[in-house]
């Protein structure tokens, strides 16, 4: 099937929003601040129109991001017993910031079995086909973005409206999606959106005071760690960052403290692309970030991995040491470095 990921369809969102009663949402694996904040914002709105949603994801909540767990219906973690059933039989389930089942973990199954009652709504290149309807805007800034958009779009024929939870969780979303309003596709439209969900209620000051301002102690004993095991690469223009689980042990932190920590390199004149590599319990999780021509997915894609031109992951799940993690990753990098 093909997917279009270069514009919305909105009847096609309507029509879906019209044709449903019930609504399971779901994110991937340890979500990030647009994964949620799109999962919540969308989840107000259906709540407003009088529909029946559940938000249930693999991961636990990450701390920084509790404080946007304010709904009747709050974010669950998934359960085998208390959410087979529920999955199984479940009317509609719309996958957010994600293109591929794998990702959504423990849900997988259930959403890889049963195209007929899958949505996706992303941003992400390259969809994998598993779903009925895509709404999928590869240019958008966030998830969040396109959430806001898909409520407008219906709000006119269906109403309903954002509460200031539901504003307060689209913007989290955008903001933090667009690296604090500094990464490519932040354009004067994102701020018009911003501007009407800081009408609602969103408050610029104290979200950002949740989000970045939260972390726990051991948070920077790590940074620590990582800013150790900065190389610079191909005359200084890769930086490569390493974190091993002993370090989180040590340190006594957990895998969501490392959100950040591959964008710190670009403090530094002339570097164009920053990898950070965390070693998982089994595997590596590799994070790239890149500038101008450089293409930091055709560098998660050399490992199984995807993402946006500029912001890209990768899980590798053979069991490297690090030696051989980095050597790996540094040589594919200089492959596309002119």
């Amino acid at each position: 099937m093909a997917i279009n990921t270069t514009s919305l369809d909105f009847s096609a969102f309507l029509a879906l929003v019209q044709s449903a009663q019930e609504f399971i949402l779901t994110t991937h694996v340890n979500p990030d601040g647009d994964a949620l904040g799109a999962e919540i914002g969308l989840a107000d709105w259906l709540l407003s129109l009088g529909k029946r949603v559940r938000m249930i994801n693999h991961s636990p909540l990450p701390y920084n991001y509790t404080f946007l767990n304010t709904l009747s219906v709050p974010v669950e973690q998934f359960d085998f017993e208390k959410h087979d059933g529920l999955l199984t039989n479940a009317e509609q389930i719309i996958v957010l910031d994600v293109n591929d089942a794998d990702r959504v973990r423990s849900l997988a199954p259930y959403v890889s079995t049963n195209r007929s009652r899958v949505t996706i709504i992303d941003h992400h290149l390259e969809p994998k086909d598993f779903a009925q309807h895509y709404f999928i805007d590869t240019d958008a800034c966030s998830t969040g973005e396109i959430i806001y958009k898909l409520i407008e779009s219906a709000r006119p024929k269906l109403g309903g409206k954002l509460s200031q939870s539901g504003a307060v969780a689209l913007y989290v979303a955008i903001m933090t999606d667009t690296g604090n309003f500094k990464f490519p596709r932040t354009d004067s439209e994102v701020f018009r959106i911003c501007a009407d969900l800081l009408d609602l209620g969103a408050d610029p000051v104290a979200t950002y005071d949740q989000v970045y301002n939260a972390a726990p102690a051991s948070r920077l004993l790590l940074l620590r760690e990582c800013l150790n095991s900065l190389g610079y690469h191909y005359d200084d223009r890769m930086a490569l960052q390493t974190l091993t689980q002993a370090q989180l042990e040590q340190t006594k932190s957990n895998e969501e403290d490392v959100d950040g920590f591959v964008q710190m390199p670009f403090q530094v004149g002339g570097i164009v692309l920053s990898v950070f590599l965390l070693q998982l319990k089994q595997g590596w999780k590799l994070s790239a970030r890149s500038k101008g021509e450089i293409s930091a997915a055709a560098l998660a894609q050399a490992f199984g991995g995807n993402g946006h031109f500029h912001a890209a992951g990768a899980r590798i799940h053979h069991s490297y040491s690090i030696e051989e993690i980095q050597q790996l990753v540094t040589e594919q990098a200089g492959k596309l470095l002119p």
